[in-house]
């Protein structure tokens, strides 16, 4: 079966830590014997590109008939354009601002009335959505490379401070949704009690070295508007990194009740005073116990399934007129 991916976010060599997610499924899926294409839509250099894309998927769909399905990750615009063709089925991965950003739910919505079958991050945004058909298949991890590893020699690696205490902001600060401000904020009281206490950003560092960070930190630090199901989280639970989050998205769940790990309201006070708690104590979590249940695996079983599906009926759809029974020939009446 072949499968094309369009997304608009995607590791590039300029950008590699860019929803490493989407490549891990990718990946995932062609271990179990999918053939996937990617379409990537470089919105950043241009809007036009979408118009491109769009183009593009109805030649290789409509006219060529290259693949069997079309997986569109992204509700707005790539979920949109992949739909434009109606020769294969559509299925769309919403991954959160997509639904949860009120300027990009309209069109979503637009496009989950067109797709075969959504995907969706969390429960939560299975209920802004509005569809009750949508399956709930956050993105997974790779366990093999987000795993406990020394802190002192993942520093090392690094090249970071052996005594300061670190915590990891794992966006874009330019972000606006993810409130970089909050977490700076939250660094100015701590000041008080650990001078040399640093916040760094890894949106722009080498995925590789994204499992060293999660080892060489004391606090994964989540201070996010909206989220759908951040695999940053979930990558930090297998890391054992101790995380604090204000309420968003389904880490709450995902957290349970997990050593060293707070949700807190999203006020700086209140996220300092759980930063600082889990400093004084120096221990790491036990994240590592859950996260197993998260790995990407496990997660492209899921998603493989609805492939299989829509494989299914749209095999029992073409051959459905040749399963008509054929009623003899009537002779002419003279």
């Amino acid at each position: 079966m072949k499968i094309l991916f369009v997304t608009n976010r995607y590791p590039t060599p300029e950008n590699p830590g860019d929803s490493p997610c989407i490549a891990q499924q990718r990946e995932a899926l062609e271990r179990l014997g999918y053939e996937i294409d990617l379409l990537y839509i470089d919105s950043q250099k241009s809007r036009l590109n979408y118009l491109k894309s769009a183009w593009r998927i109805f030649w290789k769909i409509q006219i060529c008939r290259r693949y069997d399905i079309v997986h569109a990750h992204y509700g707005q615009y790539c979920g949109l354009i992949a739909c434009l063709q109606f020769a294969r089925p559509t299925i769309i991965t919403f991954r959160g601002s997509d639904i949860l950003y009120h300027r990009e739910l309209p069109v979503s919505r637009w496009a989950a009335k067109l797709a075969n079958r959504l995907i969706v991050m969390s429960q939560q945004m299975k209920t802004v959505l509005g569809r009750k058909s949508a399956e709930i298949i956050p993105y997974g991890i790779d366990l093999d490379r987000f795993q406990p590893l020394a802190r002192d020699q993942s520093r090392q690696k690094l090249s970071l401070a052996g005594d300061a205490p670190i915590l990891l902001f794992p966006y874009d600060p330019s972000r606006k949704i993810k409130r970089y401000s909050l977490a700076t904020a939250a660094v100015e009281i701590l000041i008080l009690e650990f001078p040399n206490i640093q916040l760094i950003a890894i949106h722009d560092r080498p995925y590789e070295h994204i499992p060293l960070y999660m080892n060489a930190c004391d606090v994964l630090l989540m201070t996010s508007k909206s989220e759908g199901a951040p695999v940053a989280v979930r990558e930090a639970m297998a890391c054992n990194l101790p995380i604090v989050s204000v309420d968003v998205g389904d880490v709450s769940s995902v957290i349970g009740t997990t050593d060293n790990c707070a949700i807190v309201d999203a006020k700086p006070e209140a996220i300092a005073d759980s930063i600082a708690e889990i400093l004084r104590t120096g221990k790491r979590s036990n994240g590592r116990n859950s996260a197993t249940e998260m790995s990407v695996s496990s997660f492209a079983r899921s998603v493989a399934n609805i492939y299989e599906q829509l494989g299914a009926k749209r095999n029992l759809a073409e051959l459905q007129p040749q399963l008509q029974p054929q009623l003899p020939k009537q002779k002419p009446r003279i």
